[in-house]
């Protein structure tokens, strides 16, 4: 162990080229972040998740030491076990542990503070969840938006001439949860939703909805793992609920729903179309599209979904419901924001019979992505933070 601990004593972050042990489960962004890295000229050395922890942990000291990181990063602490030994074991050798939440942390790690180590540093998409992280007992935590995966120097709309038929249509991508729903719910789930619901209407997007079930019925759940996974599932009905209202308001067509059947089955007013492939016909659905439209997920409480980097990435004319941190990240007149569905209709009245007005939205939005937004700006924050961490 000694000569171990001696072996990976190497200064971190000396000099770049920097080596970065990436570990991968395909989950969005991660590829994309890899890329980033290897064209910014770093080696970037791929671990796909094992078995068990500690398979794990083998894995990962196997391959630092043949390929002697600088840090291993993943995303939502993937690959890290529930107990802690394996963050704890990499801090006992120095090696930095660089996480970048992109969901919410406490729907992800039943017991948080057996991951804390001095070498463990995170960043997370949601601002408000800074303060949480500290709290526990993180000592390095960073705000960091999430970012598109798009090339926004591609033509989405000649790459994918069958979507043209969108070109006068209103367009929302996304789902109703349904199927996590599913996957989520437990006996006394569905009692438990009703009596909270008693007291709350999911017509607008809720921002702290978490904090709220957290007040009032954590107690009824003898761990906090079982209320978080509650807690996703009432995300997912109330999302539901949420987009619901918005989309059985819109009048104007064509309109198209492009995510599960389901919609069409509680009455949404659409044409529908079957998921697309997110890295390639998504973007192409955006650029097609005359107007489209984001509603939030209630798992967001101040941060932005995906949606504003990647339409506007692809080129495509975003309205969105309004995040406290949307005119952070962009300008009004580049992503127009509602609050009510009566506001979000006038939008799409109004930008339907201003398509020059549309149009310089679209393109603002695009160079604000290209400058600020991409994935490799996100990696060199990142990387700049350990830079100043470990030099």
């Amino acid at each position: 162990m000694s000569r171990l601990k001696e072996y990976f004593s190497y200064p971190k972050f000396k000099s770049p080229p920097y080596r970065i042990l990436f570990i991968y489960n395909d989950y969005y962004l991660q590829r994309a972040s890899i890329q980033a890295l290897r064209d910014m000229g770093h080696q970037v050395e791929v671990m796909s998740l094992k078995k068990d922890a500690r398979e794990m942990l083998d894995a990962l000291l196997k391959t630092s030491v043949l390929f002697r990181p600088d840090a291993i990063m993943g995303m939502n602490h993937v690959g890290m076990d529930t107990e802690g030994i394996i963050p704890n074991t990499l801090a006992e050798f120095k090696l930095p542990l660089v996480i970048w939440y992109l969901d919410d942390f406490r729907f992800l790690i039943p017991n948080p503070g057996s991951l804390v180590t001095p070498y463990s540093v995170i960043f997370t998409f949601e601002k408000k969840h800074v303060p949480l992280l500290q709290s526990i007992g993180f000592g390095h935590v960073y705000y960091l938006p999430s970012a598109t995966a798009y090339n926004p120097t591609t033509d989405y709309k000649a790459a994918f001439p069958q979507f043209h038929y969108l070109e006068n249509a209103v367009t929302f991508v996304g789902t109703t949860f349904h199927y996590t729903r599913q996957k989520l719910e437990k006996p006394a789930f569905a009692r438990y939703f009703r009596e909270f619901a008693a007291h709350h209407t999911f017509t607008a997007h809720i921002p702290n909805l978490v904090d709220q079930l957290e007040r009032e019925q954590k107690s009824r759940f003898a761990e906090p793992s079982q209320f978080y996974e509650y807690c996703g599932f009432v995300v997912s009905v109330a999302t539901e609920q949420y987009r619901l209202h918005y989309l059985k308001s819109i009048t104007e067509k064509p309109f198209y729903v492009v995510g599960d059947r389901r919609w069409l089955e509680l009455g949404v007013p659409a044409e529908y179309l079957p998921p697309t492939q997110y890295e390639t016909e998504t973007p192409a659905v955006y650029a097609h599209s005359q107007i489209n439209l984001n509603l939030s997920s209630m798992q967001l409480a101040s941060t932005v979904s995906l949606r504003p980097f990647d339409v506007s990435a692809a080129g495509g004319f975003l309205l969105s419901d309004y995040t406290e941190t949307l005119y952070e990240l962009f300008d009004p007149e580049e992503i127009p924001s509602f609050r009510s569905p009566e506001e979000m209709n006038d939008l799409i009245r109004f930008y339907r019979q201003h398509p020059e007005l549309r149009q310089n939205a679209a393109s603002k939005a695009r160079q604000r992505v290209i400058a600020h937004h991409q994935i490799h700006h996100r990696m060199e924050k990142i990387l700049d933070t350990l830079k100043h961490l470990w030099q």
